[in-house]
């Protein structure tokens, strides 16, 4: 199956008429092929026992429009299915067949655009190498359609992210992942007093990918660059007062802004997240933003990559270890993290935060000890000025730690809200979820 998800509301009569003169050459469109105000069903079939099936729904909640193609050969038909009317011969009665195989779908409209045909996988690799051919050329000649005539540009970049190791179907994965992601977003997007942009199911592969490289939800968000000094360097702040207990950071307003991108990824695989699949992610997204604020987003000062992975079947525990040894916050190299679902209760991330009450007092603590010894140098008339200059820079480290840690736990404690980490195993239905796919791919 190729899917893809239209972030804007496109009449489906004029989809319709699109894939009707696409595919029209090759494929005879089936009478029980429809289109309402919501959704579309169109069944191509032709003389070399091929089918196509290209289905879509609109999602006027999120000013979205879902587009899925499928294609399929005659011997991926259950023989149940096929003997519904078997009076007549096969190929006349075929639009029926597909036509009852996906019409409870539309029950519930939301998932109608990519139901799981309960057909079977083909027989020899050559048929699945030609439906795949099929649908891909399907898409691609869709989108381009859907850049001429509806000027339509999605803003992100095509890049082969490496997104498709997979066991079993998407469908599958997508019917036990959705309801998650969906809330997620809507979370994300209520959190936010700004109007954030988001992209479902993004597809990531070039033209001439075999395979769709799939971002379940990217979202972003402008944020005004309040703290130039600190996001460039990590480590570079000014002073205002002598005395520390008054110093901060020069809040002067600056005609900037940074953007903020978060990437969605669900782990579509019988196992474990490996920390390598990870590291490889990461090191693909720093990339990819690179390129974005290169070519596509330079009147940004900043752009900042987010990542966020779900695993149905959770991670190495070489994940959480690298997540403790490489904090976001202190070292403007590192990308933040987070995980999900958390390890014992806690929401895996790399944030860099106070992990305790008994910390916060001990950096307290610390800070009094060295602006007392401070002063005392100051009134010292033997002062080294060397030694002064060397605790400034000290406490001013441990001020921004504090600062650093108590914006970072505040994100945290949000980001724990947005994600429903309370509710994930019920939403996620954990235990059944995972009989679901054991069940599929075995």
């Amino acid at each position: 199956m190729r899917f893809y998800t239209i972030e804007k509301i496109i009449s489906l009569d004029d989809i319709f008429s699109l894939i009707k003169n696409i595919i029209k050459s090759s494929f005879e469109i089936d009478e029980n092929s429809y289109t309402d105000d919501h959704n579309l069903l169109i069944i191509g079939i032709n003389e070399n026992n091929q089918s196509v099936i290209v289905r879509g729904f609109i999602d006027k909640s999120k000013n979205r429009t879902y587009f899925s193609i499928s294609a399929l050969h005659s011997n991926q038909i259950p023989e149940d299915l096929k003997s519904l009317n078997n009076t007549i011969k096969f190929r006349k009665s075929i639009g029926k067949i597909l036509f009852n195989v996906v019409k409870n779908s539309k029950e519930n409209a939301r998932n109608y655009a990519f139901a799981n045909l309960k057909i079977k996988k083909p027989e020899e690799r050559k048929f699945k190498d030609q439906l795949i051919e099929t649908e891909k050329e399907i898409l691609m000649k869709f989108i381009d359609l859907l850049h001429e005539r509806f000027n339509y540009d999605d803003i992100l970049r095509k890049y082969p992210f490496s997104l498709i190791d997979i066991d079993g179907s998407w469908e599958i994965w997508y019917d036990i992942y959705d309801k998650y992601i969906d809330l997620i977003e809507n979370n994300f997007i209520t959190s936010k007093k700004t109007s954030p942009k988001t992209f479902r199911n993004y597809d990531f592969a070039l033209d001439n990918a075999y395979s769709q490289r799939i971002a379940d939800l990217i979202m972003y968000e402008v944020e005004q660059n309040s703290n130039p000094a600190y996001k460039s360097s990590g480590r570079n702040f000014k002073k205002v007062h002598n005395n520390f207990q008054t110093q901060a950071l020069d809040e002067e307003e600056k005609n900037s802004c940074n953007l903020k991108i978060t990437f969605i990824f669900t782990h579509k695989k019988r196992s474990q997240l490996r920390l390598i699949q990870m590291l490889k992610l990461l090191e693909e997204v720093k990339i990819f933003t690179q390129l974005l604020h290169e070519k596509v987003f330079r009147h940004y000062d900043n752009i900042y990559p987010q990542l966020i992975f779900i695993s149905l079947f959770g991670f190495e525990q070489r994940v959480g270890n690298y997540l403790k040894d490489n904090l976001y916050g202190i070292l403007s190299r590192n990308i933040s993290v987070l995980a999900v679902p958390p390890i014992d209760n806690k929401l895996w991330h790399n944030y860099f935060v106070y992990n305790s009450s008994e910390d916060n007092e001990y950096t307290k603590s610390q800070s009094a000890v060295y602006l007392k010894t401070y002063n005392n140098l100051k009134r010292s008339s033997g002062v080294n000025k060397s030694e002064v200059r060397k605790m400034e820079s000290h406490f001013q480290d441990i001020l921004e730690n504090e600062r650093v840690s108590a914006e970072n736990s505040q994100e945290i404690n949000d980001w724990i809200d947005i994600l429903s980490i309370n509710d994930y195993p019920k939403i996620l239905d954990v235990k059944n979820s995972k009989e679901k796919i054991q069940k599929a791919t075995n």
